[in-house]
Formats: C-alpha cells, structure tokens, sequence
C-alpha cells in the first residue's frame, strides 16, 4: 500500500517530511487519525503526542507537540506546531531542571502576572514533553 506525506513543521524548522501510513494527532476534542485517502479538514492541536508511522519501514515514531493546527489533504497531513520534538530526543533531566525553575518562577508571581509570561506555556510544553518520554 502506497503512503502519504506527512510534514511536522514549527516556527524554527522543517522537522519531519516522509511517507507514511498513519498519523495520530491530539486533537482540541481528543486524538484523531489520519489515513491516505482521508477528508480534507483544518483543526487546532492540544498539547500531546503524535504517532506517525513509517511507510518505508513500519516503525512509529513519537513527537511530543504543543499547539498549533493540523492541516489534512488526500495525500498530504501537515502538522503546524508551536514546538515539536522527537520522543528520542526529549532529554528527561532537563526537563525536569526546567520545569522546576518554572513552578518556582510561577509561585512566585499572581495568576494575573503570570498570564503576562510565557512561564504558563513553557510549563505546560515541559509537562507534554514529560508525558511523551514516560510513554
């Protein structure tokens, strides 16, 4: 069975682009799958795990994301996150050191002043980056 392109892309970089057979996305409504052939649709992505799995050799592949859209065609899906990173590559100590230096930051401040940082974000791309290395 022939694949389809999959591009995971972020304001930094062109992270992702190959064949394949599936992708599993979080959704704002919950996960939702993509096969070739599937709807064209446009819909916002949740903090959370991608699964996207190889035509060439079969192997799924797992990337912490945080926000963004899903864009699906027939023949292409293009994830357009915030941030994404490969669950290889999720360095669990530093995320950990990070996510301390947030909450201590975060206690320190009113909910008022720390909607004015990116502290809540930041806290929250660390927590979906923990839960993707523990899965």
């Amino acid at each position: 069975m022939a694949g389809f392109v999959c591009d995971i892309v972020t304001p930094r970089a062109l992270l992702v682009s190959e064949e394949v057979e599936i992708v599993v996305v979080p959704g704002a409504e919950g996960e939702m799958g993509f096969l070739k052939g599937h709807a064209s649709l446009v819909s916002v992505l949740a903090d959370g795990e991608a699964h996207v799995k190889s035509a060439e050799d079969g192997e799924t592949k797992r990337y912490a994301l945080q926000g963004g859209y899903v864009e699906v065609t027939g023949d292409k899906v293009i994830i357009l996150a915030d941030r994404a990173l490969l669950s290889s590559d999720i360095d669990v100590e530093a995320v950990r050191q990070q996510l301390a230096s947030i909450e201590s930051k975060l206690a320190d401040l009113s909910d008022e002043e720390a909607r004015k940082t990116t502290l809540p974000a930041d806290k929250a791309w660390c927590d979906a980056q923990l839960k993707v290395a523990a899965a």
